[in-house]
């Protein structure tokens, strides 16, 4: 039980310093000021959707999450003059959601060990 509220103390604070990064990209891509919490939103749940796919062992997922994600960019219409800022944007924000989703994996697969230091 121990392990699970860590783990759930940890993604809350972690999702939150992601949307805090991610708020600084956009301004720095597109100059926008703010907390778009739509997007702040969907990133949680993709990574979440990450998370239990990987811990289970379905490690394919990771290719229907970039089928997804395609079928979604594929879909997005830019102005001409932003179309490499929003690439950038786009592949920075998949690239960060998915190595969080696999440090999260990687903290639960572990954190027994930690739990024994903390209860000792």
């Amino acid at each position: 039980m121990l392990k699970l509220v860590m783990f759930i103390g940890l993604f809350v604070i972690s999702e939150m310093l992601i949307a805090f990064l991610f708020a600084i990209t956009a301004q720095l891509f597109y100059k926008r000021i703010g907390f778009d919490f739509r997007s702040i939103i969907k990133g949680v749940i993709e990574r979440l959707f990450l998370l239990i796919a990987l811990v289970n062992g379905y490690a394919h997922a990771l290719t229907f999450f970039s089928a997804l994600k395609l079928a979604t960019r594929l879909k997005h219409e830019e102005k001409a003059e932003n179309v490499d800022k929003y690439n950038d944007y786009y592949l920075i924000g998949n690239l960060v959601s998915v190595i969080f989703a696999i440090i999260y994996v990687y903290i639960w697969q572990n954190s027994d060990n930690m739990v024994y230091l903390i209860s000792k």
